[in-house]
């Protein structure tokens, strides 16, 4: 089972993450004054230095969702990463070239080329895309919000559970010039320990002062310097070149109420098709012991899986497809393809990816923001850059490696991803917002957190804490928790079910009920941080 969670409440506040430390980093900032976006980048910063292995600085980027409450409006902040233009389709040899694959199976690539190592690395987006949010919604100023994770990273922090084991990696599963980035003395903190980071402090400091200069000057040139010293094809033109975007986000009605996610090559088009099927196929909310729930909820999975991996990605009209898709006549379609007989999809290999985080804020006005970011899996790249003490991410590694496709790489093209943070709004006024890390378990699980506090009216904790099920075609995973009649409603479609101890990462939730913000985090209550 997933790390079970409690709520916490508070009046003028909260922050919701997957580490302690950074949550309480947002905590202090609105008590500074600051507003849910600074704190929400305050806390992603923090993010970046306590939770390296899942995020930083040199990570592929991520995407954030952000209601106004002022001014009765939600957007979207796209800071995902950018293929290098001298990306091509066809740049990954596969392994067993003559195998038929499947749709969404990727194919092995020779030398694991996409996953580890400069052809894996893309255009970092994470410092273009806080600095846009803050820059242009926040209150307390770029600066300021850098400035807690400068402290961590120059004081330190005690080595917390987990975190050991990771930094360990890395130092066994990476170059000697990468691991000698991130340990300088050779020796890899032990837990409990206090872990300095010089490097990484001097650069949050040169670009707490100039966000700009980590994509042109000096701090570029190292970055596309060492990339090109392994033989990767990143390039100072690409750096400079990169943008993060205001736009606006995916909106579906469900029940009534408005959800709204980041639009583009995300995972939000998956999450909220799901909503789409399920209230064609249940006019009315569905039950906290409504079994039924769990077997349309299996059949939607599969269908919109299909509809992801055969559509989506980077490719021209891709706003006009995502609108098909979370159309009600394309749910009607799925629907009425439920209701005809089984729709389970076939028993393959399943591979689950980690290396992401997500944090949730709200603010005394009710202001909120949903955020995920990322490096892809566990470290990404592995690739460290000398004097700056970061690793890059593997954006490359999200593209389908096979040409001719939607989602296949190519010259400044975006992958398509599975972050997906929510936010929900009843009559004009923010309800909760949610997120969560997980791979492709993102999409389909912030969908059950939907579901969850929506049609069962359930408090952050209750739904963090229900059961998980996901499938990507790929054999249909359940919690080992999840009720015995929940399982008999979906082997009675066909279902063929695995049963794993958890799935997906460390969600955090926050919902407003009346006067009270309520939070919770799968981290644990001491990660939702209250004023």
């Amino acid at each position: 089972m997933h790390p079970q969670t409690s709520d916490i409440s508070g009046k003028e506040g909260m922050v919701s993450s997957d580490n302690a430390l950074a949550s309480q980093v947002g905590r202090d900032i609105l008590a500074q004054g600051g507003n849910a976006v600074d704190a929400a980048v305050a806390t992603a910063l923090a993010l970046c230095v306590v939770k390296p292995a899942s995020n930083g600085i040199g990570g592929y980027g991520g995407c954030m969702v952000i209601h106004l409450a002022r001014e009765v409006r939600t957007l979207a902040i796209d800071y995902n990463c950018r293929a290098p233009m001298a990306a091509t389709p066809d740049m990954y040899q596969v392994e067993d070239s003559e195998r038929r694959w499947g749709l969404g199976e990727f194919p092995p690539i020779v030398g694991n080329a996409n996953f580890v190592g400069p052809l894996a690395v893309t255009v970092p987006g994470t410092v273009a895309g806080l600095y846009l949010a803050e820059s242009t919604f926040g209150r307390l100023g770029w600066g300021r919000v850098v400035e807690p994770a400068i402290r961590l990273a120059a004081d330190g922090f005690p080595v917390w559970p987990g975190l050991q084991s990771n930094l360990q990696a890395l130092m066994d599963g990476t170059d000697p010039k990468s691991a000698k980035t991130m340990f300088p003395d050779g020796k890899v903190p032990q837990e409990g320990e206090i872990w300095i980071q010089p490097d990484l402090a001097r650069l949050l400091t040169d670009i707490a002062s100039n966000p700009d200069g980590f994509y042109r000057g000096k701090i570029a040139r190292k970055i596309v310097r060492r990339v090109r010293s392994m033989g990767g094809i990143l390039s100072e033109e690409d750096m400079a070149s990169y943008r993060a975007q205001i736009v606006q986000p995916l909106e579906v009605i469900y029940r009534g109420y408005r959800i709204y996610g980041p639009p583009g090559t995300t995972g939000a088009p998956t999450a909220l098709q799901i909503l789409t099927v399920l209230q064609q196929l249940r006019p009315e909310p569905y039950g906290v012991e409504d079994w039924s729930y769990w077997a349309d909820l299996a059949d939607t999975l599969v269908l919109v899986w299909k509809d992801r991996f055969e559509y989506l990605g980077d490719v021209p009209g891709l706003g006009r497809i995502t609108r098909w898709l979370l159309s009600e006549r394309h749910a009607r379609k799925h629907a009425r393809r439920i209701r005809r007989g089984p729709v389970a999809g076939r028993r393959r290999k399943t591979v689950l990816q980690g290396g992401t985080v997500s944090l949730v804020t709200c603010d005394a006005e009710h202001n909120m923001v949903a955020c995920t970011q990322t490096h892809g899996g566990g470290w990404g790249a592995r690739v460290g850059v000398p004097g700056l003490q970061i690793v890059l991410g593997h954006g490359m590694s999200r593209f389908d490696p096979r040409p001719g496709l939607p989602n296949s790489p190519g010259p400044g093209k975006a992958p398509l991803h599975n972050m997906s943070p929510l936010i929900v709004i009843k009559e004009g006024k923010p309800l909760a917002c949610f997120g969560l890390p997980g791979g492709r378990m993102i999409p389909n699980i912030v969908a059950q957190f939907a579901v969850s506090l929506l049609d069962c009216d359930m408090s952050p904790a209750e739904a963090l804490n229900r059961p998980r099920i996901h499938t990507h075609l790929a054999g249909m995973l359940v919690e080992k928790e999840l009720p015995d009649r929940a399982r008999e409603a979906m082997c009675a479609r066909g279902h063929v079910l695995e049963e794993r101890e958890s799935l997906g990462g460390l969600a955090s939730c926050i919902r407003i009920r009346g006067k009270k913000i309520i939070g919770a985090s799968n981290a644990g209550p001491e990660a939702s941080a209250a004023l």
